[in-house]
């Protein structure tokens, strides 16, 4: 595998980021940015029975902002907060590892391989996990009273 940073399966899951469509029926969302960089990411999503049902990103970013948000975007559908933070530890973990190599990442993201060794570019690729995390959790917190009563 390339050690080229911005490879072409890169840039062709960048294109498809673009400014989504605003949900008609959102039930929360929220905005993170990257301090380092400037990127930034706002997420709405629509959650019914603890799972979400569909999402919408607007991101102003970088290459690997833009793919890593598209990827994400295309998996969200019938996740749980917990499957979505799952998946964003077992992508942090890989970014993180010194050891293995690009078969150590999730399959879809296996093309970030070459940012495990620039530390300063992992925020970057974790942005809409932390976008997506953040507004689920917020929404959980604002409706236990759901949970609870169920």
């Amino acid at each position: 595998m390339s050690e080229e940073l911005y490879q072409e399966q890169i840039i062709q899951w960048s294109k498809k980021a673009g400014n989504k469509v605003h949900l008609d029926n959102l039930n929360c969302g929220c905005t993170v940015k990257n301090p380092l960089c400037g990127d930034r990411v706002s997420v709405e999503l629509q959650v019914s029975g603890g799972q979400i049902k569909a999402a919408a990103f607007q991101i102003q970013g970088c290459l690997l902002s833009k793919a890593s948000t598209s990827i994400l975007n295309e998996s969200l559908k019938g996740k749980t907060l917990d499957q979505v933070k799952k998946a964003g530890a077992d992508l942090e973990h890989a970014l993180k590892s010194s050891a293995g190599g690009p078969e150590c990442f999730p399959d879809e993201y296996r093309m970030f391989y070459p940012v495990r060794t620039r530390k300063s570019r992992h925020s970057c690729v974790m942005l809409p996990f932390e976008a997506v995390i953040k507004a689920f959790s917020q929404y959980i917190e604002e409706n236990s009273f759901e949970r609870n009563d169920i």
